[in-house]
């Protein structure tokens, strides 16, 4: 039980990180478009790339903090509650010590009643979440083991240094998906009589390739059955869905010079035969998805048609975009880890409570 409480406490850390990132995104993205960079879709999912990147670094960036903190103001508190603890002691917080120490303990308490398995409400719904993580995890693994079994009943066409172009007559709609030690991009074998439609298709998967697209994607799957209950991870994974494929559609455009509004209709085209044949909708990244990316079509077909002319980025803006949001992470790191030692704070609060329980006895006799 000792051995499980550190890593339960590092679990909700991490939770509440990825709410405040999440709150950190919707913040950067409404500073966004207010700049050039409203149709800048390339520039906006670097930004969330490197916000992703700080929150899987938050607990090295807390220790950072931690450590720059005992450095430069020796004997100051980091932590939330210790920094609370000391308020109180200072008169600054009005309440009673004993109805304090108990909020201050709130987390502590939760964890110890998860762990301890006395309440049922508690357990129950701690069996559910785990036999909802043990479905995603299950889907995953069969998802992988589809995705495994397409490439090799697949047949090899080209083969770059890093990068296999297989065809294949199961499936309608060309992906790129990454194996063990090689990339894949997987196409239908009717793309070799539409040479226009199949260098479209070979443009936007070798683009998803170049941007290190599946490989998020399969981060992001991975942490799923995890964090699947968490508001926050699946906005951000829903962002993420977005803007990887307007800004895959842009940097092909852009690119390969490639016609806008033909480049369009090929897309509407495919999406119109979206059947997709048992193919696997996760771990790997398509030219176009499944019924729920509608709303996501839509929006390429706007932005590959409507928007104005994308402009260059802007490297000031996105180092301090990435700046802000290494330092805010780390910071609500920092405040959100529990303290090991008791400090002489804590031990003033214990005598405070003790003295207060003891008057409180005594009134009472």
């Amino acid at each position: 039980m000792t051995a499980v409480k550190p890593v339960l406490d590092a679990y909700l850390e991490l939770n509440i990180v990825l709410g405040l990132s999440a709150v950190i995104w919707l913040a950067a993205r409404a500073l966004l478009a207010l700049t050039s960079l409203r149709y800048g879709f390339v520039a906006q999912l670097r930004t969330l790339k490197a916000l992703c990147i700080c929150v899987l670094i938050s607990p090295l960036l807390a220790l950072a903090v931690s450590a720059l903190a005992a450095f430069a103001w020796p004997g100051h508190a980091v932590g939330l509650g210790d920094i609370a603890v000391s308020a109180y002691l200072r008169g600054e917080i009005a309440m009673p010590a004993t109805q304090f120490e108990a909020l201050l303990n709130t987390r502590e308490r939760w964890v110890d009643l998860i762990l301890s398995g006395h309440n049922t409400a508690v357990t129950v719904t701690l069996a559910l979440l785990a036999a909802v993580a043990s479905l995603f995890a299950a889907r995953a693994i069969r998802d992988a083991l589809a995705i495994r079994n397409a490439v090799a009943n697949s047949f090899l066409w080209r083969r770059s240094a890093k990068v296999d172009i297989r065809l294949s007559d199961r499936i309608t709609i060309p992906f790129a998906v990454r194996g063990l030690r090689r990339r894949h991009v997987v196409l239908p074998s009717h793309l070799l009589d539409t040479p226009r439609e199949l260098r479209f298709a070979l443009a936007h998967e070798f683009q998803h390739i170049r941007a290190g697209d599946v490989e998020w994607e399969l981060g992001f799957e991975i942490l799923r059955p995890l964090l699947f209950w968490n508001p926050a991870y699946m906005m951000l994974k829903y962002q993420f869905g977005r803007l990887r494929e307007l800004a895959c559609d842009q940097s092909v455009v852009a690119r390969k010079r490639i016609d806008a509004r033909e480049y369009t209709t090929c897309l509407l085209d495919y999406c119109a035969r979206t059947v997709t044949m048992g193919r696997p909708r996760v771990l790997n990244v398509a030219l176009v998805t499944g019924g729920k990316a509608k709303r996501v079509l839509q929006q390429r077909v706007i932005a590959l048609t409507d928007a104005p002319p994308v402009s260059a980025p802007l490297p000031a803006l996105f180092l301090g975009l990435t700046l802000t949001f290494a330092t805010l992470l780390a910071l609500s790191a920092a405040s959100l880890q529990q303290t090991e030692d008791w400090s002489h704070d804590r031990l003033m609060l214990s005598t405070v409570v003790n003295l207060e329980r003891l008057e409180a006895r005594n009134q009472g006799n």
